[in-house]
């Protein structure tokens, strides 16, 4: 025993120092596992949010075609209403202008990379605004709007279905890729008197005002506000 407590008391600095650089030792390498686990993590979430830019540029493209080809719809609606309305005489050109009055327009878009983000976990993410705002845009503008895109869409297909038969040659007449075609009307002089279509018409001209300067005007800026968001937040992270 006296052996050993010599021994302890000669060599004690000697043990002191070896437990130091085991712990020195231990604390590298628990921060450089550290280090490693938070670049694969910031790698992933770089991945996540350049996949989420890039979906929702392409997003405010279609949003940005739908609301130009909204913009002919309504000027088609505005000018047939003052043509019925003021007396107006029909001619074979305006069959063109007419057929942009009932647009069955999708938003076209992707959650994709939402959705990966959601399955590794939000907090993936590590800045809480970025985070807030992601969800905001994705799981309540997203939804909102598509839930009015949805109303709008069952009455353009109510329209078709009730209100043009008997009353145009035919509807949905798009031989191009695009909305190009004709509507064309079997009698333009009992519309004038028709009161069930000038109501049709009417509403449909005061859903399309609201549904651009209210529901694709807040998706626009919600969608752009988010990629002016990412672009900031990705050039702090890289």
């Amino acid at each position: 025993m006296k052996r050993i407590l010599s021994a302890l008391k000669e060599k004690w600095p000697e043990y002191i120092l070896e437990i130091i650089v085991l712990v020195i030792g231990i604390f590298i390498a628990f921060e450089l596992n550290n280090y490693g686990e938070n670049q694969k993590r910031k790698k992933v979430e770089i991945e996540i949010l350049k996949g989420c830019r890039a979906e929702l540029k392409t997003d405010l493209k279609d949003i940005n075609l739908n609301i130009n080809d909204f913009k002919k719809s309504l000027f088609a609606l505005e000018t047939f209403i003052d043509l019925l309305e003021n007396d107006g005489q029909y001619h074979d050109s305006l069959a063109a202008l007419f057929n942009y009055t009932l647009l069955p327009i999708h938003f076209v878009h992707s959650t994709s990379a939402f959705e990966t983000l959601k399955s590794k976990g939000l907090d993936i993410i590590s800045n809480p605004d970025i985070r807030t705002k992601l969800v905001k845009v994705y799981d309540s503008q997203y939804d909102f709007f598509l839930q009015a895109e949805s109303e709008e869409l069952d009455e353009v297909h109510y329209g078709l279905r009730h209100i043009f038969p008997g009353r145009f040659e035919s509807g949905l007449n798009f031989p191009k890729s695009n909305f190009d075609g004709e509507l064309i009307p079997l009698d333009f002089e009992a519309l004038k008197s028709d009161i069930e279509f000038l109501y049709f018409i009417k509403t449909q001209r005061n859903r399309t005002q609201s549904y651009l300067n209210y529901f694709y005007a807040n998706l626009k800026e919600d969608v752009e506000t988010m990629i002016s968001d990412l672009d900031t937040e990705l050039k702090r992270l890289e």
